[in-house]
């Protein structure tokens, strides 16, 4: 690296398929201009956003991913912060769709990262505390954060007596413990893929959902290619009030419930950033019992402060614990991913991967 160019994990053309491979290659570091901020990134994580734009499902153009990260303050720009703080990036303009980190900018996979001046004027780039780009904190703060801003609108509406977790991977398990650690006892139910988990086509779930003491709250944490099918079944089986937090994205257009077809997507949009507050949820009355529903993007300030303190915080049950599976350099993050589409799984080194987290630059 030197003061004109940094290495960083860009995407390759797309295949045949609409998979986009990366490689690490020496890239120009991005002139700045007023108010703008240089970072240097210490520890990023790879979303399953992440996977499903490289796999072609997400049609995000930057060239380099990654929203999630802890990185050091190179380029101070208008944030008032000092060269050197430990910062991390709220990946979502609540106002501004032309700010989405790694997806349609130049992300945090990269020695080095530019975050516009808007972004810095909105308070998108928060210090954060020593310890913090330890590869679980950095890794799994921000899915973290989203899910505890599902839980927070979801406790705003009703409390519910059971809980239905749909996808197994990174948030469908942090959704599980932070549930499960906000409302001790529980009833809860995964589905998904993982040996602790009831598999979807399991001939026995519907039983399974249907005799969950009401009201249910369900998170659905699936790939975008699974929502739908996992709203259809829970609006299906559930009896009674079932409120529906959906965290995973799906396509346009309506998806027919037994309330009738609605807009889950746009509908899913409605809270941004934690804005509004109360935010909206959506009844719909259905034969069943009513329906809940709602979505969030991004995450606010607060819920990415409190997701560090958690994971941060020391205690025999370390939050996450055991859903960082693989921990990579940039070279290494280049093998795991080309790895993982070659071979069109989620597996790595004979080990599923949940999260992986990249090491940067250091030390962190």
């Amino acid at each position: 690296m030197s003061a004109a160019t940094h290495r960083a994990l860009r995407r390759l053309p797309a295949d045949a398929r609409g998979r986009t491979r990366v490689e690490v290659a020496e890239v120009p570091t991005p002139p700045l201009a007023p108010g703008d901020m240089l970072l240097a990134p210490l520890t990023a994580g790879i979303c399953g956003t992440d996977w499903q734009i490289l796999r072609g499902l997400r049609r995000d153009p930057s060239p380099v991913p990654g929203h999630e990260g802890v990185a050091r303050v190179v380029e101070p720009g208008d944030s008032g912060l000092p060269a050197g703080r430990l910062v991390t990036v709220n990946p979502t303009h609540p106002g501004d769709p032309s700010f989405l980190l790694g997806h349609n900018l130049p992300g945090l996979w990269a020695e080095r990262t530019r975050i516009p001046a808007a972004a810095v004027r909105a308070g998108l780039v928060l210090p954060v505390p020593d310890g913090a780009a330890a590869p679980r904190a950095a890794a799994l703060a921000e899915p973290l954060a989203s899910v505890l801003y599902g839980l927070r609108i979801a406790r705003h509406t009703v409390r519910p007596a059971a809980l239905a977790v749909w996808g197994d991977g990174t948030v469908g398990r942090l959704a599980r413990e932070a549930w499960r650690r906000e409302l001790p006892g529980l009833r809860t139910l995964l589905v998904g893929h993982g040996a602790d988990a009831v598999h979807p086509l399991d001939p026995g779930l519907p039983h399974m959902l249907a005799g969950l003491p009401g009201p249910v709250a369900a998170v659905i944490a699936t790939p975008r290619t699974g929502t739908r099918q996992a709203l259809a079944a829970l609006d299906r089986h559930v009896r009674g009030t079932l409120l529906v937090d959906v965290h995973a994205g799906l396509p346009e257009g309506p998806v027919p419930l037994t309330a009738g077809p609605v807009d889950v997507a746009a509908l899913r949009a409605d809270n941004c950033g934690g804005r509004p507050w109360p935010p909206r949820v959506h009844r719909l009355d259905r034969p069943a019992g009513p329906l809940l529903l709602y979505g969030h993007r991004g995450v606010g300030g607060e819920h990415l402060r409190q997701a560090f303190d958690l994971l941060l915080a020391s205690g025999s049950a370390p939050a996450g614990a055991g859903v960082l599976t693989h921990t990579v350099d940039l070279e290494g993050a280049a093998g795991l991913v080309n790895s993982v589409l070659d071979a069109d799984d989620r597996s790595a080194g004979g080990r599923r991967v949940l999260k992986a987290a990249i090491l940067i630059g250091g030390p962190a």
